[in-house]
């Protein structure tokens, strides 16, 4: 890479937001375009330092099993008693109720890593920090958007609805502090901006809204645990922002089979807790639910249940489903309109984008169209979503593999009697749409 391109992209906000991100170097060398050094050699220029570990550096706290509250993270500095009571006093303990311990242990060849450990006195009643992050209610967010919001035409009168579908929130991380998404920023950004500039009545995502593969019932990875959290919190933002941006469209999620799995891993794993709402509210959604989780009432989004029966009519011909056919070698969206020939059908979870039509004998020898449709992913299609075909390396990470998926979004026109489906692919940031390029949006 030249010179003056590295200025441009030193000059870039974005990149100096990434860099003052916890996003691991490696990654952000990917996604730039540069050699991990420079990533590192700016990211310490931005941070005051040299490409040590920030001394001041908040440090990550976890509980073991007996109670026993431990830090690590201050690394190439002494560490002092002041240092562990400071920490504890930020946690809002008293140091005098515990008794700490400090130890060094080489690093490399050249490092000291640095723990701090603290165990509560014997005879003194303290609750030490949960070892896992506790799941709540997404984090609110306040989104600010730059552009038009106004309500366009519509041709013939009709109404309009987007469709996305399999967004798979979630994530993985890696043994060095990576955080690898299984979702596609840049494709869930031209979703939003499709939204802002078409100002649809109706917005509908199509099932598996979040991946939850900490909750699934498939092998785990190491990287998966404590990401449930962070999965709701970017969802949220995710539909914050297309609420932001619509205001008076009509947002819906359809439950997908990922997002079932929240239920089913509460069933097996902590039944007693199944269901339990609020005090006094018996109309609300169940504390640990998708919808209590991501805030839906927050943000006006309506949530269909009870995957694989979760249903929604945009007319009385063009249904909404998640789906549950999956045919690797041929249509899935064939089956459908074969199976229900009478019925239009708009249906996920096979990942690609597709429209197959059929044409029946109705009543009276009159011609009956119908179709199927997937409007594809905003999952990432490199093999970061664990799945049938996907594996890891030796450091937890994804390997790159192709998988037959296409990342793309659905348009639909309609009225009380007719529907008129298109399918958009979202490429590399960007979608073309009626000879009008849609990429990353402005907000």
């Amino acid at each position: 890479m030249s010179n003056g391109i590295h200025a441009q992209l030193l000059a870039n906000p974005q990149f100096e937001a990434d860099l003052l991100s916890d996003i691991g170097c490696r990654v952000l060398a990917s996604r730039w375009g540069v050699g991990k050094t420079f990533v590192q050699k700016h990211r310490a220029k931005l941070k005051g330092g040299g490409a040590k570990p920030a001394v001041n550096a908040k440090p990550t706290t976890s509980v073991g099993f007996d109670g026993k509250r431990t830090v690590q993270s201050i690394r190439n500095r002494p560490v002092t008693m002041n240092d562990a009571r400071d920490w504890l006093r930020s946690s809002g303990d008293n140091p005098d109720d515990y008794d700490i311990a400090i130890t060094a242990t080489p690093y490399g060849l050249d490092m000291i890593s640095n723990r701090m450990s603290a165990r509560p006195k014997p005879g003194k009643n303290v609750t030490p920090e949960p070892a896992w992050p506790v799941i709540q209610p997404a984090a609110a967010v306040n989104v600010t958007v730059k552009g038009s919001t106004q309500r366009v035409d519509r041709v013939l009168g009709m109404k309009l609805a987007l469709k996305s579908a399999d967004p798979q929130i979630g994530f993985r991380i890696l043994d060095d502090g990576t955080i690898e998404p299984f979702h596609d920023d840049a494709a869930m950004a031209v979703f939003v901006e499709a939204c802002r500039v078409m100002q649809p009545d109706k917005i509908t995502i199509l099932g598996d809204f979040l991946d939850l593969a900490g909750q699934s019932r498939w092998a785990q990875e190491a990287g998966f645990a404590r990401t449930t959290q962070m999965s709701f919190d970017r969802g949220h933002q995710f539909l914050a922002e297309l609420r932001a941006v619509c205001p008076d469209a009509e947002i819906l999620l359809i439950e997908g089979n990922h997002d079932a799995r929240m239920q089913g891993f509460i069933m097996t794993n902590a039944l007693s807790a199944f269901g339990l709402k609020k005090a006094n509210l018996p109309d609300s959604w169940p504390v640990m639910s998708i919808p209590s989780l991501l805030r839906l009432d927050d943000l006006d989004v309506q949530y269909v249940d009870a995957y694989p029966a979760a249903t929604d009519w945009d007319n009385d011909l063009t249904r909404n489903i998640h789906g549950t056919r999956a045919n690797s070698k041929g249509s899935t969206m064939a089956q459908y309109v074969h199976e229900l020939p009478h019925v239009n059908t708009w249906a996920g979870h096979t990942h690609r984008c597709e429209i197959v039509y059929r044409t029946v004998i109705g009543a009276r020898g009159v011609a009956v169209e119908s179709y199927a449709a997937n409007p594809g992913v905003l999952c990432r299609t490199d093999g970061a979503v664990p799945g049938v075909h996907s594996g890891s390396h030796s450091d937890g990470s994804a390997a790159k593999i192709v998988e037959d998926w296409q990342a793309g979004f659905g348009v639909l026109y309609y009225n009380e009697t007719e529907s008129w489906p298109s399918v958009y692919r979202i490429r590399n940031g960007k979608a073309i749409v009626d000879g009008r390029v849609i990429s990353a949006g402005v907000m």
